[in-house]
Formats: structure tokens, C-alpha cells, sequence
């Protein structure tokens, strides 16, 4: 292709910027003579070969280097899906760039190929569509972005964890919950390949390095609208966010929700607690307002989520999910599950332990999602109860005593609060629910595993 002839300057970064901001609700078809692109279910990343082929007019490459060497910029396109709420969250990961499990194990994070990478990105974002034409997804940001330095202190954490496991051996072990903003992604279009690892005979998946779909979601809204991230001090900017989160909430251990609600000016005084009250304790504390999210929490894909233990540190209550459609449940396979999508959400547990008097009083915080190797046991709490539905028999519910993880049970007001279900009358409506014991167990390892026990 004749350099001398692209429709921008690429030596300089406003000129590619600004010439990708013509894209901005337009199609692919619109603004260029791209031929008809193969079925992204045929061949992933149509869409961004041909952003890169026909509109930015370089040819495509496997390099390392920059896609606009010249200014060491890298071009990322990533699609956005409507959510129910009518919102724009990431459709998937983005991916940055493969692994090379021989040479990162002699990297640092400040060092790393990675960073190097993701420093300068001109993010392209387009609207998917289920069965639309790549060369008709709207676009609908282009914006130079690169990751931010209040972000840092979590890459590196979250760098070095999967490193770690590369450098002991134990690759094989990576897994996408070890993390909260990067993960090391399989990536190979055949699933049964297996390359090598420095220091092990156990041959492992190809991974990359990407960032979490949460993630995506949470910085292109703030491209959008802003968010509010915890403030942190000049001592605070190598912190990982448990332990800054950690560090706002201990000055207040061993406090009531009640006091912490006075406290903080939530509700009126003497009267019921509003239901979002530990909520707004928790936005508090991190010295957010209540009517904005928490940036990193969005980021990471982290929600907040009241515990209360009891003396012996099982969970007063069970956790429950939403309510479930029978009709839904019937025909959805779990790994395409609302279920499977909430077991795969990472939680901020703000816990309140009752020590000896029958109060509660905030005690701790951590991180969790469950275990993958947990995954499969809940699994088959989800397919007996599918089972169940599809024999007829809706009523019959997976008891907590047949599953180590979880069980089901109605979440009604009453039993005429019912649903349709596919085989039979009306049946009461009913969730999934995490057992208290198996969460008590769940507590205590991450509550141990943070203190170094």
C-alpha cells in the first residue's frame, strides 16, 4: 500500500485520533470498500482486520511492534452489547497480547512486554448484534486511552500472581479468578493444544493477557460518563484494592451497622434503616457519594455484599440469588446460565460478626468468587434441578444436604407468588442458594489466606 497516500499523518497521534473519530456512528460499510467479511463465528476479529485493512489502510501483521510504530500506538477494537437495562457493557475480554510463558518469567512488571503494549491504545468500540453483519456494527467510540495510573498498583498485583504460578512451575494452575482487573486468557483455536512452560514437563494452554470484560465495561463508561475512584494518599499508590479497601474500613471494626449509619448521617434518626443503608456505609467509608459507582469495584467486576456470622462463624442466612424462569432453566445450558454468571461474580464481603452479645459489629472485609474447582459441584445443583423441571416436577427442590456448594428453595413472598413452568401448573418461585455452611468454610480461607495463616 502507498504510504504517501493515507488519509492521516501517521506520525502524529492527534492526526490518527482525530481521523478515527470519523467513525463515530458510522458503519465499516459506510466509510469504507471492504469486501464482504467472513461470519465472525467463521473467523474472529473480522471486524478489526478490516478496520485496520480498509480504513486505516495498513497491512495486517503479527508483530510485536505498535500498529502505529511511528508513534507506538496500539489499535484495539472491542464490541459493546446492550444490557437489559438498556446500557452499554463489554460483550468479552480485550484481548492485548499472547504470553510467552519462556521469556515473561524474566520480566518485571515496570519492565514487561505487556505494559509496553497497553501504554498508548486507540480504542475502537462498535455496537454487536446478534447476526449482523460485521460491516454493519455500528461504531460508537473511538478514544486514545492507554491503562491508568491509579490502576497500576492492581496490574502489577495482578501481573505478578499469574507470573508467579509461571515461575514455580505451575502454569497449568492459572486460572481467571486469581485476578480482579488482568488475566492470563486461554487463547488457541484448538482447544487440545498444549505448549511448554520454563520450569515443568507439564505441557499447558496457550494464554494471553487480557483485560476482564468487567473491566472493559467500567473504562469505557468512564470514557462515557465518569465514575468516582477511591482517593488515594501519597503512601497509598502502590496498594492492591483489598488492602486499600481494607485500610478504609478498619478504623471502623468492631462498630454497628447502627452506629456506623449515625455515624455517616444514613436515615433519619430513630427510624428504620433504609434497605440500601449498608450500602451507603460501604460508599462512605470509601469516601464515594451515594449516587456514583465505585470505579475500581466497576472495573474489577467486584459488587458489595453484607455478611453477618454468627459466634461460630457460620453466615446468619443463606445467600440467595434472583429468582430463576422455569421456562429459562428448562432449555439453558448451564455454561450459558444467569446461574453460572453469578458464581462467576467476584464479591466485596463486608462481614459484621456477632463476638458474644447478639450484635453485630462490622469485622472484616475481603474478596471472593468461587473456586473454579467449586464450579462443578455447583453444576449439578444447576442440572438436577433442570432435571427436575423437565420431568415435571418443578416442586421438587435440590436440598442444601444433597450438595456441598449450594441448593434451591423458594424466594416468594407467599405460596401464591408463583410462576408458569413448562410441564405442569404454577409453582412458587424459587432461586438458587449458596449454603451458609459451605460459605462458612469459604470465610474463613480467604480471611486466613489474607492474613498469611
Amino acid at each position: 500500500m502507498d504510504k504517501n497516500k493515507l488519509p492521516y499523518n501517521p506520525t502524529k497521534i492527534e492526526s490518527i485520533v482525530e481521523y478515527a473519530g470519523n467513525l463515530v456512528g458510522h458503519t465499516l460499510r459506510e466509510k469504507t470498500r471492504a469486501p464482504e467479511l467472513q461470519s465472525p463465528k467463521q473467523r474472529r476479529g473480522s471486524f478489526g482486520n478490516a478496520l485496520e485493512e480498509y480504513y486505516f489502510r495498513y497491512s495486517l501483521n503479527s508483530e510485536s511492534a505498535p500498529d502505529f510504530p511511528k508513534v507506538g500506538l496500539e489499535l484495539k477494537s472491542t464490541p459493546v452489547k446492550q444490557a437489559r437495562n438498556g446500557e452499554l457493557v463489554a460483550k468479552e475480554r480485550l484481548v492485548l497480547m499472547q504470553i510467552n510463558y519462556m521469556t515473561v518469567v524474566h520480566e518485571t512488571f515496570e519492565s514487561s512486554h505487556l505494559l509496553k503494549k497497553a501504554r498508548k491504545i486507540l480504542l475502537v468500540s462498535y455496537v454487536w448484534e446478534k447476526g449482523a453483519d460485521p460491516l454493519d456494527y455500528k461504531i460508537e467510540m473511538a478514544e486514545l486511552w492507554g491503562l491508568p495510573e491509579e490502576d497500576m498498583p492492581q496490574f502489577k498485583i495482578d501481573w505478578e500472581t499469574v507470573v508467579d504460578k509461571i515461575r514455580a512451575g505451575h502454569a497449568e494452575d492459572i486460572s481467571s479468578s486469581d485476578t480482579l482487573y488482568l488475566e492470563a486468557c486461554t487463547k488457541a483455536a484448538n482447544g487440545s493444544r498444549r505448549t511448554q512452560q520454563p520450569y515443568s514437563d507439564v505441557k499447558v494452554k496457550p494464554r494471553a493477557w487480557a483485560l476482564k470484560a468487567s473491566y472493559m465495561t467500567a473504562a469505557e463508561s468512564k470514557l462515557r460518563n465518569k465514575r468516582q475512584a477511591i482517593k488515594r494518599t501519597e503512601g497509598e499508590k502502590d496498594l492492591g484494592l483489598l488492602d486499600l479497601v481494607r485500610k478504609r474500613f478498619e478504623p471502623y471494626f468492631g462498630t454497628t451497622q447502627e452506629d456506623l449509619c449515625r455515624l455517616f448521617d444514613i436515615g433519619k434518626p430513630g427510624g428504620k434503616l433504609p434497605k440500601n443503608s449498608c450500602a451507603l456505609v460501604t460508599k462512605a467509608i470509601l469516601g464515594i457519594s451515594k449516587d456514583a459507582e465505585v470505579d475500581e469495584f466497576a472495573k474489577a467486576g467486584i459488587k458489595a455484599k453484607t455478611i453477618r456470622l454468627m459466634k461460630s462463624g457460620r453466615p446468619k442466612e443463606d445467600i440467595s440469588f434472583p429468582p430463576f424462569d422455569y421456562y429459562a432453566l428448562e432449555k439453558t445450558p448451564f455454561q450459558d446460565s444467569d446461574f453460572l454468571q453469578y458464581l462467576q461474580q467476584k464479591w466485596l464481603l463486608v462481614i459484621y460478626r456477632d463476638e458474644s452479645d447478639g450484635i453485630f459489629r462490622l469485622s472484616d472485609v475481603a474478596f471472593w468468587q468461587m473456586p473454579e474447582k467449586d464450579i462443578p459441584e455447583a453444576r449439578r445443583c444447576y442440572e438436577q434441578m433442570q432435571a427436575n423441571v423437565r420431568h415435571g416436577h418443578a416442586e421438587i427442590s435440590v436440598k442444601a444436604s444433597e450438595n456441598r456448594c449450594c441448593h434451591v428453595r423458594p424466594h416468594a413472598r407467599n405460596r401464591q407468588n408463583t410462576l408458569p413452568q413448562p410441564h405442569g401448573a404454577p409453582t412458587v418461585k424459587k432461586s438458587f442458594w449458596l449454603n451458609a455452611s459451605y460459605m462458612k468454610d469459604e470465610i474463613e480461607r480467604v480471611l486466613s489466606a489474607h492474613s498469611g495463616d
